[in-house]
């Protein structure tokens, strides 16, 4: 990717320009391009998105674009529904779609395909996987589950298992490291040691996966993770402290692969509603021979 970032000010004489010309005025963008990057939601003035390339905007205000000239057409793949009822969807999330718009776009990501897709709906959010990571991902689409379900994952009242590929084989333990964002790593990467921004407490348990749970897998060494907090690219953080990071892993040190060996595979919590004990899977079907 080639992803360009600008961040600048309204000054007062420019206060009469479009949208469209400001960008190209105090960026490196021609009109064109930004009028692209508008249309895909790389534009935020005052923090919100905004897409009219006519629009005039008020001096002092902070402008925000970005632009990915290599993003690929916005995806129009069928999202697989693991389970529905009245107040809940869960969906399986492939591997290489953002679950929210990105800086750069608010058309390429999950929730976009799933407003495509189901219209009707609105969706609330409360836990998300990385753009490499497949599987489980929860939402609530009745307002009555949503405090329910924002409890849950705030609470971590819930059992949520991952399952990962690695190089070398890994016995079972507990890695309780806290995991802060490396200060002026980039590309921007979290860490367990080093000069750590904010760091917070993590608790990943790990154990080898069995036969039986990898029975038709590409040959491997796989673990099975189950976190109990959730800070950004944990397991993957947790498995490189361990040495062992997960294959196809480059931010991490992961071996080479075409893609990132990360899946999440099952969720078992109460239903936020009805109180019902749900045990939601997966399958890493990604991962077969």
């Amino acid at each position: 990717m080639t992803l360009r970032k600008w961040t600048f000010t309204v000054d007062p004489e420019d206060a009469e320009l479009r949208l469209d010309q400001l960008i190209a005025k105090r960026t490196e963008l021609s009109r064109r391009a930004a009028r692209e990057a508008l249309k895909l939601g790389g534009v935020q003035v005052d923090r919100r998105r905004v897409k009219v390339a006519g629009k005039l905007v008020k001096p002092g205000l902070e402008v925000r674009v970005a632009y990915d000239p290599d993003l690929p057409p916005v995806p129009t793949t069928a999202i697989p529904i693991v389970f529905e009822d009245a107040w809940l969807l869960a969906v399986d999330k492939p591997a290489g779609i953002a679950t929210q718009g990105t800086w750069a776009t608010d058309r390429h990501d999950l929730l976009a395909l799933l407003k495509t897709q189901r219209p009707e709906l609105k969706l609330f959010l409360h836990h998300r996987l990385d753009q490499g990571t497949s599987g489980l991902l929860v939402l609530a689409k009745d307002a009555k589950a949503n405090p329910g379900l924002a409890a849950a994952f705030a609470d971590r009242n819930l059992e949520k298992l991952y399952l990962a590929r690695i190089s070398e084989p890994l016995e079972a333990c507990t890695v309780e490291a806290p995991i802060g964002r490396l200060r002026g790593a980039d590309p921007g990467r979290f860490g367990c040691e080093g000069d750590l921004m904010e760091p917070k407490s993590a608790r990943t348990d790990f154990r080898p996966a069995t036969a039986q749970e990898t029975a038709g897998l590409v040959p491997g060494h796989y673990v099975v993770a189950r976190i109990h907090t959730g800070r950004t690219h944990q397991i993957r953080v947790h498995l490189a402290h361990l040495g062992r990071p997960v294959l196809g892993d480059a931010l991490y040190g992961g071996g080479p692969s075409d893609r990132l060996w990360l899946h999440a595979w099952r969720l078992g919590l109460k239903h936020p509603v009805t109180g019902e004990d749900l045990r939601l899977e997966a399958p890493p079907l990604r991962f077969r021979v």
